[in-house]
């Protein structure tokens, strides 16, 4: 017997726990973070959940017998795989016992360990999936990584991960052999990346595997912005190109697409990048496997009272490359800067000159927080006289791409999932022939 139940990622986008179960073996895809429901009880940092029992007692961490730290009972779940390095496929490991394994890609993993030790901590050190301190590095859980074309058997079930393209290195699409069938899990991807044929390597090894069950993703399925990322750099070159003065950008931390393509542009128009430490430092973590070379970068160190032992770790390793706000204001025409809203203190340092420009290079707000910080960021630019131009490229497939790979894998089932009109999606596949479900959340499903 296999079945499949739905714990997050259902009528919403990210917070993916999905339960595979097949005779003895259970193992979860993906075991993400529920922001938005975080957001309805919680205000970080003056109130957020300090331990499982806040999340469990809300309903937003699915109640499973001897899954959490904290419960005396042992596990029955045998392993956890993730997707990608997106806090929304991974960060509620962090409350689940050390002793189950995660699996992901060798490049996901590097990128896990840097932001835990790079990021704000919470109040409890028993929920840190990894640390850097004075002493040195400390890493809690119990990875098992891979790459394309290994194999992993956990026992009824055999896992063949295949590379997709999204908007983050070392994102995975499952193809899962169980004793009922094949599952396939898309988990993140797009077709309009610049590795895209990733993405097709997967839509082949999944159409191949004969699937009984694909769950795929939908997060474009209401609206698409169809844009390459050919497309970003040359408009992002343009807008560099015609300015004389500061160019301000800003994008996630850990894209490294967006960074390929500022490091790109900077260098065609003599210019240097310069990063922040947190990015220096999940760059460093990759080891060069993405090309990028911190020597050839600058690196800004923010005005703070406290400098933190990661940070310590990339302004000791890279002193020649370390400029402060004060040192920016002096070589602005020479630089694009990539700059937060959350690093909006250092403008007044930096003091932009009249004709600097602001290049937004991520998704539009969707929820009602992000729009309160855009608007504010937008507030920070007015005030400094900084146009802003928007230029970016979605992580997520558009619809018709997403048409297509379901009907290239041609499953016997359909479920559809990472999405907020799942109604709409399912209408829009409905003359595909395959039966599509938009499961619910807690319900058990036999395959």
């Amino acid at each position: 017997m296999t079945s499949l139940t739905f714990y997050g990622g259902v009528n919403e986008i990210g917070g993916n726990k999905i339960l595979l179960e097949d005779q003895d073996t259970r193992i979860f895809l993906d075991f993400g973070k529920n922001y938005a429901k975080e957001r309805e009880y919680f205000d970080f940092p003056m109130l957020q959940p300090r331990e499982e029992k806040h999340l469990l007692a809300l309903g937003i961490l699915p109640e499973i017998e001897g899954l959490y730290k904290n419960d005396p009972q042992q596990t029955d779940v045998d392993a956890i795989l993730i997707s990608h390095p997106h806090g929304d496929h991974y960060d509620y490991i962090r409350f689940v016992k050390d002793e189950i394994p995660i699996y992901c890609g060798e490049v996901a993993k590097s990128i896990i360990i840097a932001r835990e030790k790079s990021g704000t901590k919470g109040p409890r050190k028993e929920y840190y999936i990894a640390n850097l301190t004075s002493k040195g590095d400390e890493e809690y859980k119990k990875f098992e990584t891979f790459i394309t074309g290994d194999r992993r058997t956990i026992q009824s079930i055999e896992i063949e991960p295949v590379h997709v393209d999204h908007s983050i290195p070392g994102a995975y699409g499952y193809v899962i052999h169980t004793t009922s069938g094949t599952v396939v899990y898309s988990g993140d991807l797009r077709l309009h990346g610049t590795h895209s044929k990733m993405t097709r390597d997967f839509i082949e090894k999944a159409k191949d595997a004969n699937p009984e069950i694909l769950i795929i993703e939908g997060t474009n399925i209401p609206s698409a912005n169809i844009s390459s990322e050919n497309e970003v750099k040359e408009k992002c070159n343009s807008v560099v190109s015609n300015t004389r003065q500061l160019v301000l950008v800003n994008f996630a931390v850990a894209d490294m697409d967006r960074l390929r393509t500022f490091y790109e542009v900077a260098e065609k128009n003599d210019r240097k990048l310069v990063i922040s430490t947190k990015q220096a430092f999940i760059v460093d973590s990759l080891q060069n496997k993405n090309n990028i070379n911190l020597e050839d970068i600058l690196i800004l160190q923010k005005e703070k009272q406290r400098i933190n032992e990661w940070e310590k770790r990339i302004i000791d390793k890279y002193s020649d490359n370390i400029i402060d706000s004060m040192e920016v204001n002096k070589i602005q025409n020479e630089i694009i800067l990539v700059l937060t809203f959350y690093d909006m203190n250092e403008m007044v340092e930096i003091r932009p000159d009249p004709g600097s420009i602001y290049i937004l290079s991520q998704s539009e707000p969707f929820n009602e927080e992000m729009e309160i910080d855009f608007n504010k960021l937008k507030n920070w630019l007015s005030y400094y006289g900084v146009p802003m131009y928007q230029i970016h490229a979605s992580g997520h497939a558009t619809p018709q791409e997403l048409k297509n790979m379901i009907l290239e894998i041609d499953p016997k089932k359909l479920y559809l999932i990472h999405t907020e009109r799942a109604e709409l999606y399912k209408r829009y596949v409905s003359d595909l022939g395959i039966g599509t479900i938009i499961p619910e959340m807690d319900h058990h499903y036999d395959i």
